[in-house]
């Protein structure tokens, strides 16, 4: 390593955690706490942007403190500051020893928060207008292939992070399954599932298979309910969704035979 090498090492690692490594040599103290203020702040007014909820549960002194342990213990591949938040939550993932007490739920929350932003940010391949209709009516779906629209995530958490605010800080562990996904017009739109949908939604990642196959596996998961009660369950529900914008439907692979 050299000179130069060695002084960027020593500087950047007493930026990150002053406590555990000394100044370099010949640097006034003063003038590396200016810059250590400045590269901190700018790291939490980051982190604070994407996680409102998280920051206003936990208080600014604790959230403060649990960012820094980030900044000092975090590695960083992106130079990027609107990559800093999935560096975050990929912290927050992984944290073994956190500084502070925190709820159960910080880890999911925190996914929660950032979700939108890295839908927002993820690079959609032109779409095929030709392989989507537009608009189907709920019968025309039995036979059709659909998908979830590109830009998508299905969300399954352990506690109820969409209801989790200052106000109510408090929660009771349940099961929540989300559907998260991005619009042709760039809004991004979240829609609460039960198990069942979830399950359901899942089953589309098949791109190969119709509407009335799909339930018809679905219904063999669900022995207590009725076929017909299943295939009238699917088809309202995901012909709502594809009224929402969340599903589209394949126009090459339509049959008026059934599977």
């Amino acid at each position: 390593m050299t000179t130069v090498q060695a002084y960027q090492a020593a500087f950047t690692a007493h930026l990150r955690n002053p406590a555990a490594h000394s100044p370099p040599a010949g640097v006034s103290r003063q003038r590396m706490r200016v810059y250590r203020d400045i590269v901190f702040n700018n790291f939490l007014a980051s982190v604070s942007a994407c996680f409102p909820v998280l920051r206003d549960i936990l208080g600014k002194r604790r959230f403060s403190q649990l960012v820094r342990q980030c900044f000092f213990s975090q590695h960083f591949h992106s130079p990027l500051f609107q990559e800093i938040p999935a560096s975050f939550v990929d912290f927050l993932q992984k944290i073994e020893l956190a500084p502070v007490a925190l709820p159960d739920y910080t880890a999911q929350l925190a996914h929660y928060e950032w979700i939108e932003l890295a839908l927002s940010r993820q690079i959609d391949p032109a779409p095929d207008k030709a392989l989507a209709e537009t608009t189907v009516e709920v019968n025309d779906l039995l036979h059709r292939v659909v998908r979830l629209t590109t830009v998508h995530r299905l969300l399954a958490y352990d506690f109820p992070v969409h209801q989790l605010s200052k106000k109510n800080p408090a929660y009771t562990p349940a099961a929540t399954f989300l559907l998260v996904y991005r619009t042709p017009q760039f809004q991004i739109r979240f829609v609460q599932l039960n198990a069942v949908t979830y399950q359901l939604l899942q089953a589309l990642q098949a791109p190969s298979a119709s509407v009335r196959t799909h339930l018809q596996n679905l219904a063999h998961t669900l022995p207590h309910l009725a076929l017909p009660s299943v295939i009238d369950f699917g088809l309202q529900t995901l012909h709502s969704l594809h009224l929402q914008g969340a599903i589209t439907v394949d126009t090459q692979r339509y049959t008026s035979h059934p599977d």
